[in-house]
């Protein structure tokens, strides 16, 4: 008998531990994705502002210089924004204090050389850069302003990897996905209508916004990891944070050249103004993966936390719920962004509709990434860097052969088509390697659920424009959005929750209770 309740003891405190597991994943998640959201909203916001008082053909410049300076912080950073994340969570689970110092610290002072030799290099570099590679002159000044972010992007990005390794992922959002587009945004209002400085004007602003996120960010490391505060015993690992840090520098980068190498082939083969086009096209499609990433943040230490603790079937567990709630708040997102495409474009003007075909197969290679769950963080956390890197290499091949035969041919179709094709074939890698290393895959029946609801809400919008509205206008998509959304969920529970939903939606039924009460 005793046994038996020590047994039911044990299984109680389990489904106790799980539960809370599902609510700091659901709590922080919800707190990334709503500021993953404002985050986008700004950046829409501020293209906004700029396509309507400076045109596609300054709107391409700004794009394109983007595209140049965030090659110089890939290079800066050197993969080590992602092994911060992985040291300080292991060292914190470990209780290693002197190792996570020697991490923070080793980290920041080789990045904070690194990114200086390479804003340096960016401005000696400019002339040649704008003239000789791209033909355009008028990109000189504004890369040399826009070169000197680089110390305090790599700085800010650096600090809130380190306090997303604990978890604490609030700050993150707070400096990356709040503070920054909204001061970024007031500064180019003020730049463009205040003072009509124009496009030099608009990347000094940009400029300021990243030091003041570096001082900021700075300052929540200090005060919210005590373990590197004062002077204490600091134990580095060079060796093994470097050979970490490298694979995962050639995978960023090759992922990166996937991500930019449209903009910079198309810089090279097309008027600014398409690169406008492009650019505006490309800004919604991060909605789709809002969920990735806000779940992707809090669950890239959990995977590292449960594999050093070997805790493998819970880990499969985390990984099929996460997947299934990643897709389900990723596809109603991808619906309305394709059905209502030249509406939503036509805010930044008509010369902006031309890219509706764009952001379609955009949004196409998106749900891929969405479909596949946290399979490059399953990857890279479990210590198997080199998997990605070597899809990371096959998909930046494929993706600039692709560009350079297409976009010559086929204009911004060509690149957007080089994007969906690349994106797909690295994603079903990393879902055959999870399978071959760690024997998981993120798919369950249920997947089928949000999928069915979709299609349902369709239907029904399909049903209401073919009796009451023959064409959609800018004003109508709020309440057209809403009907959908009220639909999707409406299916969803038609359909019935599994049991961690009910986890999740009873967190929120006792929040809503506690702020009337």
């Amino acid at each position: 008998m005793p046994e038996i309740h020590n047994m039911k003891a044990d299984a109680n405190r389990d489904s106790k531990r799980k539960d809370k597991v599902e609510l700091l994943v659901a709590k922080n998640a919800g707190l990334s994705f709503g500021g993953n959201i404002a985050n986008i909203c700004f950046k829409l916001a501020i293209s906004i502002v700029l396509t309507r008082s400076l045109g596609p053909q300054f709107f391409g410049i700004y794009i394109l210089t983007l595209s140049i300076i965030s090659f110089g912080e890939i290079i800066a950073l050197f993969g080590l924004e992602n092994t911060l994340i992985k040291f300080v969570a292991e060292f914190r689970a470990l209780g290693d204090a002197p190792r996570l110092r020697g991490a923070v610290f080793g980290v920041v002072g080789l990045v904070a050389i690194l990114s200086s030799i390479v804003c340096a290099g960016l401005f000696l570099l400019s002339p040649y850069l704008a003239e000789r590679i791209f033909g355009k002159p008028n990109l000189i000044p504004v890369i040399k302003i826009m070169a000197f972010s680089l110390p305090f992007t790599s700085l800010h990005r650096l600090s809130t990897a380190s306090l997303q390794g604990v978890k604490l992922i609030k700050y993150k959002v707070f400096v990356q996905q709040l503070f920054l587009p909204f001061s970024r945004l007031s500064l180019f209002i003020i730049s463009v209508f205040l003072l009509g400085y124009g496009i030099n004007g608009i990347v000094g602003a940009y400029v300021v916004t990243e030091m003041l996120g570096a001082i900021f960010s700075v300052y929540f490391l200090i005060r919210h990891i005590p373990e590197i505060q004062g002077f204490k015993p600091v134990t580095v690992e060079p060796k093994r944070i470097l050979s970490f840090s490298s694979s995962l520098f050639f995978s960023t980068l090759f992922k990166h050249i996937m991500h930019r190498a449209d903009v910079l082939i198309m810089g090279y083969f097309l008027p600014m103004a398409m690169i406008g086009i492009y650019g505006i096209a490309k800004r919604f499609t991060p909605f789709i993966i809002l969920p990735l990433q806000a779940f992707n943040n809090i669950f890239a230490p959990m995977i590292s936390d449960l594999y050093t603790n070997q805790k493998m079937k819970e880990l499969e567990n985390q990984f099929k719920t996460i997947a299934r709630w990643i897709f389900t708040c990723s596809l109603p997102i991808f619906t309305l962004l394709t059905f209502y495409s030249e509406p939503i474009l036509s805010i930044f003007g008509t010369d902006f509709v031309a890219g509706y075909a764009v952001m379609i197969l955009l949004c196409m290679g998106q749900i891929v990434n969405a479909a596949s769950g946290s399979v490059g963080y399953m990857l890279m956390m479990t210590g198997r860097p080199l998997a990605n890197t070597f899809n990371s290499f096959l998909l930046c091949i494929t993706n600039v052969v692709l560009n350079i035969y297409l976009i010559p041919r086929y204009g911004i179709i060509g690149a957007a088509f080089a994007f969906v094709f690349s994106n797909s074939l690295v994603q079903l890698l990393r879902l055959l390697e999870v399978w071959y290393f760690l024997k998981v895959h993120p798919y369950r029946q249920d997947f089928i659920k949000p999928i069915l609801s979709s299609v349902a809400s369709i239907l029904l919008l399909k049903i209401i424009h073919h009796f009451g509205i023959n064409e959609i206008h800018t004003i109508m998509l709020p309440f057209l959005f809403i009907l959908y959304m009220v639909s999707y969920t409406g299916f969803l529970w038609l359909m019935k929750f599994a049991p961690e939903d009910h986890i999740v939606l009873n967190e929120i039924k006792s929040k809503l209770l506690k702020i009337k009460n």
